[in-house]
């Protein structure tokens, strides 16, 4: 199947990291897609050693060299048998059950002078067997700048690459984090599963920091997107102005929540029959007629839950 180290190493184990660091940040969560690429990433760096030519360093060679490989090796093998017991070549299992892998949303709050305002990211978190937690792309990071420099020794790469991680935790402005969005996808009949960490940008030390909820409320509300639009229509000479609102459809509502900036959204609005319809049943409201000075139209849209 794989008959050079080289091609193996870049089809099979790069690219499912790449995949994999694409996805994370790809702005869609649900239905486990993080938690599914993470793994097929995560396998291939595992068993990476498994394709290396006579004299590959055992696993335990590679922990001593590498610790986050023994960490790997457990996420691998949790998510293949669910449970862990026996012993490893580190000792007892770092991961222990497959419960303890999964998908966290991370919203990160930061304040200026106009007020809060937030940045969401997610990523895939590995809860060990001490109660701490990991990074899972970290983990896969550090394993992938290992096996760089092994590729080099091997004489597999003329130059070993460096896969940076810093959790992308840092400073941002209010319009980087509006500009953010994250969807979600969800199946109906099916559990929706996901987990929060909530954190607050310390600007003092450039951190952001756990945010205590004790005694608090969190409220988190799902619901399908449905759009209001209020168009309006001008007259120059009089300064008249008329207005109406339509209400878009179910499928329209899907396409334009998908839409990524307002420049598209109102394109989009403009070609829809029922606010060129609209448009027109205005101007016959507003007595305006052909050759009665210049007619403006425009539309606003307003989101409803």
């Amino acid at each position: 199947m794989f008959d050079d180290l080289a091609a193996y190493y870049h089809e099979n184990v790069v690219s499912s990291f790449v995949a994999y660091r694409n996805t994370s940040k790809d702005g869609v969560a649900g239905r486990s897609r993080d938690l599914r690429e993470a793994l097929i990433a995560a396998t291939a760096l595992f068993h990476l050693r498994e394709h290396l030519p006579n004299g590959a360093p055992s696993r335990a060679d590679v922990e001593r060299l590498c610790p986050d490989y023994a960490i790997l090796g457990d996420v691998v093998n949790a998510a293949k048998h669910k449970s862990l017991t026996a012993k490893t070549p580190h000792g007892a299992p770092l991961v222990n059950d497959a419960a303890n892998l999964g998908e966290q949303l991370v919203s990160i709050e930061y304040e200026d002078d106009a007020g809060t305002y937030r940045y969401d990211q997610k990523t895939v978190v590995v809860k060990l067997a001490d109660g701490s937690e990991r990074i899972l792309l970290e983990v896969l990071t550090n394993v992938i700048n290992f096996w760089e420099q092994h590729m080099l020794s091997l004489g597999v790469l003329p130059a070993a690459r460096t896969f940076a991680y810093d959790g992308d935790i840092r400073a941002r402005t209010r319009a980087e984090c509006e500009a953010n969005r994250l969807d979600f996808e969800i199946v109906q009949g099916q559990r929706f599963l996901q987990t929060m960490r909530l954190l607050r940008f310390n600007n003092k030390t450039g951190k952001a920091e756990l945010i205590d909820l004790t005694g608090s409320k969190l409220n988190f509300r799902i619901y399908r997107p449905q759009f209001d639009v209020e168009l309006s229509l001008t007259h120059d000479a009089s300064g008249k102005v008329v207005k109406t609102t339509i209400t878009l459809t179910e499928d329209e509502s899907t396409l334009l929540s998908r839409m990524s900036n307002d420049a598209e959204r109102q394109v989009f609005v403009n070609g829809l029959p029922a606010a060129r319809a609209a448009l027109q049943q205005l101007a016959v409201e507003a007595g305006l007629v052909k050759g009665e000075g210049h007619q403006k139209s425009a539309s606003k849209l307003d989101g409803v839950a």
